[in-house]
């Protein structure tokens, strides 16, 4: 059944606290649908008991990502969730299905989704013949470790509203040549909500570089006195890049600094080394694909998405 078939919305909020531990209220999945194009008309799909309680299903996506082929539209498979009282009675076997059939009846040769590596969850996934694409993984310094120089010639300042398309100019030219979930649909930024929704604040925690009067860079970070998190950083040069990590190093000096490295290329990566992290750590976090044409070909998926070449992209912000 299809989101908007279900008599109470709340019944799906539910399901996702219950089931995923997201607080997501009618409204906020409402904002969500509006403002992300993703999401497919549909927005999700979900399997009912028969006195009408939700006991599994997931929001559903079309998502335009970028192979060695060329650009290629996939089906996403969002906040994938069952009812504790549902587990294991094939609730979620059952929406998968239909959401292949949705997927096939609509032209989408993939489908892809991330999920966590522990047994229960890849058991499910590897039935239906989903295959690893990529590993997620982090990058981690310690207070004690030397910290990064500054880099004079990159200023490092608060976001501001004025800066907001810069930041969507960083983002297209830093991932340009790059394969996997590069093409982020209009006002990505809004579309992540600005202020409560899912928590992205860039005001408060989204760090701009600039390089004269150019935007070189930017970092998104959540902050305790015990450590400084990125969720997402990018730079066009490791100068911008390594002036995001001193900034970060220098506001938090107690402080650990981890970064999550699941949108970053092997550039990047290098990048992070010479500023003395380690990395990459992987986490159990997975990023898998399944084909809708035939048997999943592991090896041909990575090289499509070019995960070999160290050119796959795929950031905790694309999966929304």
């Amino acid at each position: 059944m299809f989101f908007d078939e279900i008599d109470d919305p709340h019944k799906v909020t539910l399901l996702f606290q219950l089931g995923l531990f997201f607080p997501a209220m009618p409204k906020l999945l409402e904002e969500l649908r509006a403002n992300d194009d993703r999401y497919t008309p549909e927005f999700g799909i979900f399997a009912l008991t028969e006195n009408g309680d939700v006991a599994a299903g997931h929001l559903l996506m079309k998502i335009s990502t970028e192979t060695t082929a060329g650009r290629l539209d996939v089906g996403g498979v969002n906040a994938v969730g069952t009812h504790p009282e549902f587990a294991r009675r094939g609730a979620m076997t059952a929406v998968m299905n239909t959401t292949h059939e949705y997927f096939r009846e609509h032209d989408l040769e993939h489908s892809v989704l991330t999920t966590s590596s522990r047994l229960v969850a890849m058991m499910l996934y590897q039935r239906l013949d989903y295959v690893e694409l990529a590993r997620s993984s982090i990058a981690i310094k310690y207070p004690n470790q030397p910290r990064v120089p500054a880099q004079p010639e990159i200023n490092i300042h608060p976001f501001s509203d004025e800066d907001l398309s810069q930041v969507e100019r960083v983002f297209r030219e830093a991932v340009d040549g790059s394969y996997g979930f590069i093409h982020r649909p209009n006002n990505f930024l809004r579309a992540r909500r600005y202020t409560v929704g899912l928590n992205i604040k860039p005001k408060e925690k989204l760090r701009i570089a600039q390089r004269g009067e150019m935007v070189s860079g930017y970092a998104y970070w959540e902050s305790s006195p015990r450590l400084s998190e990125a969720y997402e950083i990018m730079a066009l040069d490791r100068s911008s890049f390594h002036a995001l990590l001193a900034d970060a190093e220098l506001r938090n000096p107690q402080g650990g600094i981890l970064l999550w490295c699941d949108g970053l290329t092997n550039l990047e990566t290098r990048w992070i080394k010479e500023a003395g992290y380690q990395a990459p750590i992987e986490s159990y976090g997975r990023a898998i694909i399944k084909s809708m044409t035939g048997k999943t070909d592991s090896e041909k998926m990575k090289a499509l998405y070019g995960v070999r070449l160290g050119k796959f992209r795929l950031g905790l912000w694309d999966q929304t």
